[in-house]
């Protein structure tokens, strides 16, 4: 039997699991483990709209994921005054455009660059207000924090969101979000693009602390939680991570990525079965991307399962057939498919053998 051997893959924000030797280069594309994206076909541009889907009002301050399958989420940004913003530098591909803000239901709009000419897109996503519950007091006091922002303060916010996302000058949007801070201290929403952008730089210790006072100063939104996880995955600190996961649990039971880093988490140190419920969890939500099935097929390749693994990968083949997996997916299924055919067969007893 070929010995397991560990590796990590920086694939935008995500760290894809890969320990079973027959799944190591299916799930790490590059050797040199730097980011692997696509090359560009062609430069594109994606224009988000937002607003209130009862009186058709713009909507500021809504947070805005462009999420790329399976690498994840590429930009993050929050509508200015007038509810939009812009994604640039987006390479051929298709994409998820994900809204949500307090007080609303989430929505979400799909967009393909992969078959179109235009180089500019325009999305407009409405989304409803929640019906009034006992968060409706929770909602009135963060949209009284909203308020108390300066003009000034926000001005320097939003450059620094456009530095970010559209120019990718990660510095100067930085630079941006001290001002915005120095001119509003409880601004949690720089905090944590600040913290995005210092994790950019590779200044994971700065990132961190950004991260944290973004939650310190409002935990009860849970967009800082997720990069901050990714961090402590990355410096091995796994217990932090699980605990912090847990907690983002709580705030958003239905988003998918806290039981896929929890089930991450679990597989890095090799409890299989913990770390396959947690992927399972995933795999349920509905808008769970194709690339859960990438890492329930690891977990089960490692766990001795080939069967199981067979079954997620062709699933994944047909979820999401022109994913850039999809070359070593081909290479990888054989091999697998031999080691359940293995298994499947009854031992032979001594006797047999003798025979043989």
């Amino acid at each position: 039997m070929r010995p397991y051997c560990k590796t990590k893959q920086n694939f935008s924000l995500y760290f894809l699991v890969a320990t079973n030797a027959a799944l190591l280069l299916f799930m790490c594309p590059v050797a040199s483990g730097q980011a692997a994206l696509p090359t560009p076909d062609h430069v594109g541009k994606v224009l988000v709209r937002v607003r209130d889907r009862v009186n058709e009002e713009q909507l500021a301050q809504v947070q805005v994921q462009l999420i790329r399958f399976p690498g994840g989420v590429v930009g993050e940004q929050f509508t200015g005054s007038d509810g939009s913003v812009q994604f640039s530098g987006l390479s051929v591909g298709a994409f998820t455009v994900r809204a949500s803000c307090q007080g609303y239901e989430p929505g979400e709009a799909q967009i393909d660059l992969r078959n179109s000419d235009r180089t500019l897109q325009s999305v407009d996503i409405a989304l409803m207000p929640r019906r009034h519950d006992k968060s409706e007091v929770l909602n009135g006091v963060v949209a009284a924090e909203v308020l108390k922002i300066p003009g000034n303060a926000r001005k320097e916010f939003e450059r620094g969101s456009r530095l970010l996302n559209e120019k990718k000058d990660f510095i100067r949007s930085i630079a941006a979000f001290q001002r915005a801070i120095a001119l509003y201290p409880r601004y949690a929403d720089a905090y944590f693009l600040m913290g995005a952008a210092q994790m950019q730089t590779s200044a994971a210790s700065d990132a961190e602390a950004s991260l944290r006072k973004a939650i310190a100063l409002d935990a009860r939104r849970a967009a800082p939680y997720y990069p901050l996880a990714l961090l402590l995955f990355g410096q091995h600190r796994y217990d932090e991570e699980s605990e912090l996961l847990l907690e983002a649990q709580k705030l958003d039971p239905t988003d998918w990525r806290w039981p896929f880093e929890l089930a991450r988490c679990q597989a890095e140190q090799g409890q299989w079965e913990s770390g396959l419920r947690y992927a399972v969890a995933a795999s349920g939500s509905t808008n769970a991307p194709p690339k859960v099935h990438l890492l329930m097929a690891d977990i089960y390749a490692n766990s001795d399962r080939p069967r199981e693994a067979v079954v997620e990968l062709e699933l994944f083949t047909k979820l999401d057939p022109k994913s850039s997996y999809m070359e070593r997916v081909r290479e990888v299924l054989p091999l697998l498919r031999q080691r359940a055919a293995a298994s499947a067969s009854p031992l032979l007893s001594p006797a047999d053998t003798v025979r043989k």
